[in-house]
């Protein structure tokens, strides 16, 4: 009694080939969300309004992993004296910086609730973050090229020549 044969499809699904588109939108989305945040830095330096804030609120948060800092503050624009902004900063600012004392604030003139108070923060792993996507997206095309052949080859070793 002969096997059933094995379409294409199925041998690929058994061997969890799904699992590398997810690899190619992973890789996509990180390299996506770094290069936003690279492109935001540049803006704030290419076309932002430095001006001196406050400090409302500063918060670290202690965990097993790397702390994580985080700094309130209020700055005034020439169309709203009160402007708010929250933003995660790295270690050395925060050490700086004390509740209610001066904090350099860039802004963007056209959309001044687009604010930012450690440039570095935006752009920190860039390059770690850009290689790390195109491994991703390397692994999963090339993954998924080999996973294709493989199961191209298991269907065509069914065939019967005799």
């Amino acid at each position: 009694m002969d096997e059933p044969k094995q379409t294409l499809t199925k041998v690929m699904w058994r061997q969890q080939i799904w699992v590398y588109p997810l690899l190619v939108a992973a890789g996509v989305g990180l390299g996506a969300f770094k290069i936003s945040e690279f492109q935001k830095a540049a803006a704030f330096t290419d076309h932002g309004v430095k001006v001196v804030g406050e400090v409302t609120y500063l918060h670290e948060t202690r965990t097993n992993k790397p702390n994580t800092y985080s700094v309130s503050y209020i700055f005034i624009t020439e169309a709203d004296p009160y402007k708010r902004g929250k933003q995660l900063v790295r270690e050395q600012l925060f050490d700086t910086l004390s509740d209610g004392g001066p904090i350099d604030v860039w802004y963007l003139p056209d959309d001044p609730e687009q604010s930012a108070v450690d440039l570095g923060y935006l752009t920190r792993y860039f390059r770690l973050a850009l290689f790390c996507s195109a491994g991703l997206i390397f692994t999963g095309f090339v993954g998924g090229w080999f996973a294709v052949k493989r199961a191209h080859a298991t269907v065509l070793g069914q065939i019967d020549y005799s």
